[in-house]
């Protein structure tokens, strides 16, 4: 934990005493800079990397932007096949589930984390998909086949991008149609009776059309087994079966050209049962017996050995269109439009509680037999439009976008949860909050970037967006599965709400901004120190109902950025680098946090705004090439992420808890990969291997971890509370082996073995130890192992 020693600025003393590993590598880059170019003589070169970071193509080392680009080879050797595998490429960003279901993914960069996937509010670093953003988070993760590459753009995106983001943006792009006739099928097998299947072929229509069509099946076990001893006893969890299908149209003309992509997809999973960590004895307080089954999840101590009462079930479909027009007015101007379209259907039943107990999830064994499940579900259409200009001025010194944008959302959260069961004389009952929300969220924006280029070596951008977000919400509560018996009140909380229904709506609006100067000494070398800021509209409560103040809106969130950047290609005699290094300090305030409490005996979460955050970190990639045959990969992060000013209701008093870290936010995390290709003869095909590996240090899972002493009656408690919120660092291998060309032929074969030794490593979880006495973790998937075979034609 952090601990302030001087009265130096509280960011400085964070960055100078908690991180002599940022400092060392800082000084090293530092140092590189005035090493002398080697000669040119049998250099190994490291191919140009394209980016759309600033909405038009450029070379990745010359965007003053802190980008990560991963292209289809390095995606395809790398084993990144789900959304969640960019957690271990990528070492600022982390990749995990808000709650059982792998469809609802919690994007975490540069220490910025929400603590759930509220499907009626905006995502810190919301996920694009061919410029499209996709809105809500649930199922933005089932367009990860066929990729030309994904871009992890880290720090504010409050210029170009569509829809405002505090801590980044992760872009996909699918591969477009080709010009000639060609493709691939690939098959896949492996661990847990996984089967897989990708094709996709190029369909040269005309001159000027091209067609091409992809899809993917998959098909696997789960990892998880319970135990509990009921009918579902044996059971698997956590199985996987997807599919889908995308079509891409494209027209080239002379000055005009379109771009038409449709695709849907579909996943069909048993939702993964949280394995519980600890109980405290308050537990057994709420509902008879819990406390008691989860110390038998606890005893079991394998996070693949589960106990549940719930037979889950999560069936998800996405539907998207996207369709991009440019047009070339003239040599020096262009006008390009981009249209999106989602449609969403998400029903999900799951156990949120972890055991075979009658408690957090529907339905319960009753008698010994499993009813049906009872599903929540998510229902959204979304629709964007984003029209841009680009041009350039002044002898091409100017480069310039500006542009429109609007979107709107219209989904509805449809939900059934078991709560505490009530213990009354006449027995035990359960209890539930069932309810319906409509939310109705809708966007509009004006920008204009530009870079303005002074002489050879200097050049400033500046940029501006003016956002305007209006949030609309519409929510019936009940606590019973009938709905008769409303829980929503009148403002003033004295009735019940009239037809059990609430409606409200805020608009909330915001300037952002960037700057950046940028200093090129030579070729290959830049330099940038840039200031940007983003803004997170605020929003509504789906939840709200048991307290009066719950339906009241949360204001916008707002982040200020200062970061000094460093690029550079470097030629020596013994190998060509490429080099990536960030410095940055961000200023948070009004953070969306979702905090825990008790509602009249029932567990309940809201979103509040939690006061000011200073978050500090440095990043690093490293790429060497010290011959043609191997390539070595590093990237390191360090995020120093706590509060600077907060309070907590705790025990009836406000109590500060401004010294508390982040939840689920290492600081130092590590990823690297050597590549090797093997020297066979040509006759035979390429061969190669690769080995990566990642680590993180240690985090922990409990907000208010500092004043657990509060929550605890005794040294043991103490102990309970301390250790279930206390998640060990942890390293992730993985291997693979390919063969391109077989035989001189147009096969490749390639087999992996991901997790290499097994590790137990926490993605995520639900840490409430302290309001309702106990915690629970999600992992990272086993040691799996496969192989695939494909045929390009």
């Amino acid at each position: 934990m952090r601990k302030i020693v001087s009265q130096s600025p509280e960011w400085l003393t964070r960055t100078a005493n908690a991180s002599l590993p940022m400092a060392s590598l800082a000084i090293a880059i530092a140092s590189a800079s005035y090493l002398p170019a080697a000669s040119a003589q049998e250099v190994r070169s490291l191919e140009e990397v394209v980016v759309t970071a600033r909405r038009r193509e450029e070379n990745l080392q010359e965007v003053p932007v802190a980008v990560t680009a991963m292209g289809e080879d390095f995606l395809r050797t790398q084993n990144v096949s789900e959304i969640t595998d960019l957690g271990t490429k990528v070492p600022s960003l982390r990749i995990s589930m808000a709650g059982s279901s792998a469809n609802e993914p919690l994007v975490s960069l540069r220490g910025q984390r929400p603590a759930e996937t509220a499907f009626n509010q905006d995502p810190a670093v919301p996920m694009y998909f061919n410029e499209v953003v996709m809105s809500p988070n649930q199922g933005a993760n089932l367009g990860m086949y066929d990729l030309q590459g994904v871009q992890v753009l880290k720090g504010p995106q409050g210029t170009l991008f569509g829809r405002n983001s505090t801590g980044g943006a992760i872009l996909m792009t699918p591969k477009r149609p080709g010009d000639e006739f060609g493709g691939y099928v690939e098959v896949e097998a492996g661990s847990y009776d996984l089967i897989g299947t990708k094709a996709a072929v190029d369909l040269p229509l005309s001159e000027a059309f091209s067609m091409r069509i992809a899809a993917h099946k998959k098909d696997r076990e789960g990892y998880q087994e319970n135990t509990a001893d009921n009918q579902l006893h044996g059971k698997d969890f956590g199985d996987e079966h997807s599919q889908g299908v995308r079509v891409s149209l494209n027209y080239e003309g002379d000055a005009l050209s379109n771009l038409l992509v449709v695709s849907q997809d579909e996943n069909d999973i048993t939702p993964m049962v949280i394995n519980m960590k600890a109980a405290r004895g308050t537990a057994a307080g709420l509902n008879p017996g819990f406390a008691d089954a989860v110390q038998d999840s606890v005893k079991q101590n394998d996070p693949w050995k589960v106990q549940t009462d719930v037979n889950a079930e999560e069936y998800i479909k996405n539907t998207f269109a996207s369709n991009t027009t440019e047009f070339e007015l003239s040599d020096n101007l262009s006008v390009k439009n981009v249209f999106g379209y989602r449609k969403l259907g998400f029903e999900t039943a799951t156990d949120a509680d972890g055991t075979a107990v009658c408690f957090g999830g529907i339905p319960c064994v009753i008698g010994g037999v499993v009813t049906d499940p009872l599903h929540t579900s998510v229902n959204s259409e979304f629709y964007s439009n984003e029209l841009q200009l680009l041009g350039t001025a002044f002898d091409e010194s100017l480069e310039w976008i500006t542009g429109v944008y609007w979107s709107e959302m219209d989904a509805t959260h449809n939900y059934n949860v078991q709560q505490l069961s009530a213990v009354t004389p006449f027995g035990t009952f359960p209890r539930y909050d069932t309810g319906i929300s409509d939310a109705v969220n809708t966007s509009y924006g004006l920008f204009f970037e530009g870079t303005y280029t002074f002489t050879d070596e200097w050049s400033l951008t500046a940029g501006v967006r003016q956002s305007w977000d209006k949030r609309e919400l519409t929510l019936q509560k009940w606590d019973d599965l009938d709905r008769t018996n409303c829980t929503l009140t009148t403002p003033d909380g004295s009735a019940a709400a009239p037809d059990c229904t609430r409606a409200n709506d805020e608009s909330y609006s915001s300037p952002t901004w960037r700057i950046s100067a940028n200093y090129t000494p030579e070729d290959g070398v830049l330099m940038y120190a840039s200031v940007s800021t983003g803004y997170r509209a605020g929003g509504f409560n789906t939840r709200a109902g048991q307290v009066p103040g719950d339906f009241e809106p949360f204001d916008e969130e707002t982040v200020t950025t200062y970061e000094l950047g460093h690029k550079a290609d470097w030629e020596f005699d013994w190998a060509s680098v490429r080099t990536s290094a960030a410095l940055y300090h961000q200023a948070y305030e009004d953070i969306h946090h979702t905090v825990a409490y008790d509602a009249g005996g029932t567990p309940a979460t809201r979103t509040e705004n939690a006061a000011k955050a200073a978050i500090t970190g440095f990043e690093l990639d490293v790429t060497v090439v010290p011959t043609d045959s191997l390539t070595l990969n590093v990237a390191y992060s360090y995020v120093d992420a706590g509060f600077d000013e907060r309070e907590d209701p705790i025990g009836g008093n406000l109590v500060d808890t401004s010294n508390n870290d982040f939840v689920y936010i290492p600081e130092n995390s590590l990823t690297t990969s050597a590549t090797y290709t093997l020297p066979v003869d040509f006759s035979l095909g390429e061969m190669s291997v690769m080995v990566s590996a990642y680590w993180q240090d240690t985090m922990n899972s409990m907000s208010r971890y500092e004043q657990a002493d509060l929550y605890a009656v005794d040294a043991a408690d103490l102990k309970v509370i301390q250790d279930s919120a206390e998640i060990d660092d942890y390293t992730v291998w993985n291997l693979r082996y390919d063969w391109r060309n077989v035989m001189g032929s147009e096969v490749d074969f390639a087999a992996y073995v991901n997790n290499l030794t097994d590790e137990e490593y926490v993605l995520g979880g639900l840490n409430v130890i302290d309001a309702f006495g106990y915690a629970g973790y999600f992992y990272g998937a086993p040691r799996t192992v496969g192989a695939s075979v494909r045929y390009s034609f």
